[in-house]
């Protein structure tokens, strides 16, 4: 148990706390990742987090998070909302008579139309617009075979370009731990990136760190 915190500070084990579920945390990485790059999304302004009952200890069965980011160059403003533990979106009238896969996906809403993409691929809604568009052009360099793994361990041996920068990583996992914070803090955050502070709860700014042992 004494390695399990690593350098957080020490808590007794309990044994009432072994089950861990794990969402926005974890699996956010994988979904947040697709909207937060290609709309080239900076820091959040606001995030909010409501979820069913919490402890503070063990994470919650279910969360919604809804983050706020500004407009960028050409850009306007971008609402972002995470469902985990079950939630889901409303099924947009543009699936027409299929519904949203509970497994897990990004729905993206636009004034023109919508883009769903989950584990098998993505198209646009609905079908009539997603096959008058046709195949989008691979404009993007990919990892040969999928091996992310040796795309790592190529990239430390200077043989190949990272395919996720630290600087972009960094960013990616501070938007999901911004929305643990919220959780955390059971408040509304109002947050200033360029000071990492959180500006309408003084208390809150505690969970932006922690005391190592």
């Amino acid at each position: 148990w004494n390695r399990i915190p690593g350098p957080k500070t020490q808590q007794l084990a309990d044994p009432v706390h072994r089950s861990v579920r794990i969402a926005l945390g974890d699996i956010g990485a994988h979904l947040m990742d697709f909207p937060v790059w290609s709309l080239n999304l900076g820091l959040p302004t606001v995030i909010e987090t409501v979820s069913t009952p919490f402890n503070g200890v063990c994470y919650p069965s279910a969360t919604t998070t809804y983050f706020q980011f500004p407009a960028r160059k050409g850009m306007p403003p971008v609402k972002l909302t995470w469902y985990d533990g079950g939630l889901l979106p409303p099924d947009p009238e543009e699936l027409e008579n299929e519904t949203l896969d509970p497994n897990g996906g990004v729905l993206y809403v636009g004034k023109k139309a919508k883009l769903l993409h989950y584990s098998e691929g993505a198209r646009l809604l609905p079908t009539s617009k997603h096959n008058s568009y046709g195949a989008p052009k691979e404009r993007l360099p990919r990892v040969p075979h999928g091996e992310h793994e040796m795309n790592w361990v190529n990239a430390i041996k200077g043989t190949d370009q990272i395919s996720v920068p630290f600087d972009y990583a960094a960013k990616l996992t501070e938007i999901m731990l911004l929305g643990i914070v919220s959780l955390r803090a059971n408040s509304k955050l109002h947050y200033d990136a360029a000071n990492m502070r959180v500006t309408n709860n003084v208390a809150a700014n505690d969970f932006l760190t922690r005391e190592y042992r």
